[in-house]
């Protein structure tokens, strides 16, 4: 299961809103609700994240085993 917690951490210690990475990113907004619900998205989205915040892949994104 993918889980974007390190993104929420991440945008936490940038004192960023999910809002700001938005326009930071250049992300269509209907996306804000595949973050909050964990939901699938390209790995183009996710490499414009992390080029926006200046951080690897795994500040923004983890997969977690189905058990945990």
């Amino acid at each position: 299961m993918i889980s974007f917690d390190p993104l929420f951490k991440t945008l936490e210690e940038k004192r960023m809103t999910l809002t700001d990475l938005m326009y930071l990113a250049k992300i269509d907004t209907k996306i804000r609700a595949k973050f909050k619900k964990n939901g699938s998205m390209s790995l183009q989205t996710i490499d414009k994240i992390c080029i926006a915040l200046k951080v690897p892949i795994e500040r923004v994104v983890e997969i977690k085993n189905e058990t945990e």
